[in-house]
């Protein structure tokens, strides 16, 4: 007979982590963690590895504070993350305005997924399941395949994984000759997307993708946008 009022000791250790990182405004070091929840630090830096993996949890150099995917869990605004939407808006909007789509700037959230972190929105309406949980695995869509042409580390962890294959490796390819990735109705019949890399002083950054209802992208929307992020890289 099951014990309702039984606690597992690994949910609880794992909600008070997240409690207190939360109410945190500075990064928390292992050590400052282990004393304020009389863990040992083996037990708590696997704790702590599996919430940075899956995207809850920034670890910086060993100091640890909550990513967007905790805060967007919580309901709650994120500073870093305020400020990272404030820099890309403008972008986004004059992409949307240039290319007449739905336009979309993704991050990375944990090892192998990303996060939509604002969009602007024309003729195609982004689904809601797409606003309240939108956390897509790399593999799966021309956005994740741009994270994984550009982003080295990444692409190193899912090969090791098992993750990437050869029709993927000829995708990535590909991509990184063109400097864009094209979804034409691959993913989700109703849409065809292409997305493109954004860097912030040459270092690879985010992903920005247009999104339209049209069964193909117009290569001059291809070739407009990815002038325009060439030209305004140096604004980023």
């Amino acid at each position: 007979m099951s014990n309702e009022n039984k606690v597992l000791k690994t949910v609880e250790r794992t909600f008070f982590v997240l409690e207190l990182l939360s109410a945190s405004n500075r990064e928390m070091s292992l050590d400052e963690l282990s004393l304020l929840l009389s863990v040992n630090k083996t037990t708590l830096h696997a704790l702590l590895n599996t919430l940075v993996i899956l995207g809850y949890v920034i670890n910086n150099k060993g100091n640890y504070s909550p990513n967007i995917r905790l805060s967007l869990l919580a309901g709650r605004k994120n500073g870093y993350y305020d400020d990272l939407i404030q820099k890309f808006r403008p972008k986004i909007e004059k992409i949307a305005d240039l290319s007449g789509n739905t336009c979309l700037i993704a991050i990375k959230s944990g090892s192998h997924h990303y996060v939509i972190l604002d969009y602007i929105e024309k003729e195609y309406k982004l689904k809601d399941n797409k606003k309240r949980s939108p956390f897509v695995s790399m593999v799966s869509s021309a956005t994740g395949n741009i994270f994984l042409a550009y982003d080295k580390k990444l692409l190193s962890s899912m090969r090791k994984g098992n993750y990437i294959t050869p029709i993927i490796e000829d995708k990535i390819k590909k991509i990184q000759e063109k400097g864009y990735a094209l979804d034409i109705r691959e993913v989700d019949a109703s849409i065809s997307c292409v997305a493109f890399p954004i860097f912030d002083k040459n270092k690879f950054s985010a992903v920005v993708t247009v999104v339209t209802t049209d069964n193909y992208i117009n290569e001059s929307i291809c070739i407009n946008v990815k002038k325009f992020l060439n030209q305004d890289t140096m604004d980023f």
